[in-house]
């Protein structure tokens, strides 16, 4: 499963046409009804997008679990219910939701919510790196960061979490050398007391996915002593 959003709702008649209403307008959507599924698949991948009906049995625990195991990414979390009041919205709001919408869903007001999010993630992109990069393709491999893929030689590649957000930092940094606490830092968001071979084992298995060759020089790039470079296209 690597949905630009996933609706943890009943699959009824309505809400089959919200997912397929969104895919109209190229928002890759997915309904799945049964926690323990979405708690697999959220083990190794994480959408854009998570919306959850809190008429759904389970979504409030879900809600709380997302933020005890610190997902990395967090996917933008909202919440769909019917709230008896503004108090309502702002209890689900200071639990953890990104936003809140009123049940029956509103196929146009989700797709705008997720519309606003992706405009101010393409102001952030032009800020701090001066202009939008929708996708990064260097040589034979495309990496989306939207939709959280990997494509090498026009075959697509499954990554874990982990392993992408290493390959997406690389990558949207190319020609910087990070040190490998410095790629633990920012993937894993913890103190490098903890960060024994991670950085190294998901590097290995990187090249190891991509069909690279530990010495290769076109792609991630051993920098001794210091730590990693993604290779620029020069």
């Amino acid at each position: 499963m690597e949905q630009d959003l996933v609706l943890v709702c009943r699959k009824t008649e309505y809400n089959i046409h919200v997912c397929d209403f969104l895919r109209d307008h190229h928002i890759d959507t997915a309904i799945i009804e049964n926690i323990e599924n979405l708690k697999a698949e959220l083990s190794s991948y994480s959408p854009a997008f998570l919306l959850l009906d809190f008429g759904n049995k389970g979504n409030k625990i879900l809600l709380s679990k997302l933020f005890i195991n610190a997902m990395r990414p967090l996917p933008y979390i909202i919440i769909a219910d019917t709230f008896p009041d503004g108090a309502a919205r702002a209890a689900v709001l200071n639990h953890g939701a990104d936003a809140c919408v009123e049940t029956p869903l509103i196929a146009d007001e989700v797709l705008a919510i997720v519309n606003a999010v992706l405009r101010r993630e393409q102001r952030l992109a032009r800020l701090k790196l001066g202009r939008m990069l929708p996708r990064i393709i260097h040589k034979e491999l495309v990496i989306d960061p939207m939709r959280r893929t990997v494509v090498m030689q026009k075959e697509p590649i499954h990554l874990t979490a982990k392993e992408f957000d290493v390959l997406l930092l690389l990558a949207s940094k190319a020609g910087t050398a990070l040190t490998k606490e410095e790629i633990y830092e920012a993937v894993w968001n913890m103190s490098r007391d903890y960060m024994g071979t991670q950085v190294s084992d998901h590097i290995f298995t990187l090249r190891r996915k991509l069909g690279l060759d530990k010495k290769d020089q076109t792609y991630i790039q051993t920098v001794f002593g210091v730590g990693y470079r993604f290779s620029t296209n020069e």
